[in-house]
C-alpha cells in the first residue's frame, strides 16, 4: 500500500513540473506597449501618400493661352523649380475675328517669375493659386509696321488645376495687368501706374 502512495504521489509531481519545464524552453516574445499619446500613435501610422493631381516639379510645362477678356491665341511654357518657385512665358496674337495674315493687330510677350501660394483639395483635384511679376512686350501694327513697341512691369495673379485622371495636363486661369508707362519713363520715387488688364485660360501639358 505505502509503495502505491509512493508512486501516486511521485507521478503528480511529474504532472506539474514537465508543463512548466515546457513553458520556458519556449521562446519569449515582447509585446508590444500600445501608443500613450498622440505623438507615439503618429508614428506607427503610414505616412500619406501625395495626390497624382498635384504639380509636376521639375517639368517643363508646354501649352496654350487663350484670351477670355479679347481675342488672343498662342503658346505658353512653365516651369515650376521647386514647389513653389517657378517660370513662365506666354506669347499671344490678337486681332479682328477672322485672325488670318494681316489681321494680327499686336503680339504680347509676358515672361513672369511665379510663386504658389499653396496647394488646396484633394487626391482626386489639386488647386494650385499663384501670383508673381515680370514684364510686357506689347507690341501692335505687326501686318505693316513693327513701329509701336512697349515694354512695362506686369503683375500675374492666376490658378492653376490638376487631375488625378490626367496628371500631366493643367488647366487654368489667369490675370494680368500692366503699367500704363514704360520702364523708361519711371522716376525714382514714383511707382507705376496701373494700365491694360488681360484674363486668360491656360493650357499646359508637362514632359519630364
Amino acid at each position: 500500500m505505502l509503495r502505491i502512495i509512493r508512486a501516486s504521489a511521485f507521478a503528480a509531481a511529474c504532472a506539474l513540473v514537465v508543463p512548466l519545464v515546457a513553458r520556458a524552453d519556449e521562446p519569449m516574445v515582447a509585446l508590444r506597449r500600445p501608443p500613450t499619446s498622440t505623438a507615439d500613435a503618429t508614428t506607427i501610422q503610414p505616412a500619406r501618400a501625395a495626390g497624382a493631381a498635384g504639380p509636376n516639379i521639375g517639368a517643363i510645362g508646354v501649352g496654350g493661352i487663350g484670351g477670355l477678356s479679347e481675342f488672343e491665341i498662342g503658346p505658353s511654357l512653365r516651369y515650376w523649380i521647386t514647389e513653389r518657385f517657378g517660370l513662365q512665358g506666354h506669347l499671344g496674337f490678337g486681332g479682328d475675328g477672322d485672325f488670318i495674315g494681316e489681321d494680327v493687330e499686336y503680339l504680347r510677350f509676358e515672361p513672369t517669375f511665379i510663386v504658389a501660394i499653396g496647394d488646396f483639395g484633394n487626391a482626386a483635384v489639386n488647386v494650385r493659386p499663384y501670383a508673381g511679376g515680370g514684364i510686357r512686350v506689347f507690341r501692335t501694327d505687326i501686318g505693316s509696321r513693327f513701329d509701336d513697341t512697349t515694354v512695362r512691369p506686369a503683375g500675374v495673379g492666376g490658378v492653376e488645376f490638376g487631375f488625378r485622371g490626367v496628371p500631366r495636363l493643367k488647366v487654368g486661369a489667369e490675370l494680368s495687368v500692366s503699367a500704363s508707362n514704360d520702364l523708361g519713363d519711371f522716376e525714382f520715387g514714383n511707382g507705376p501706374s496701373i494700365g491694360g488688364a488681360r484674363v486668360s485660360a491656360l493650357l499646359h501639358y508637362f514632359f519630364d
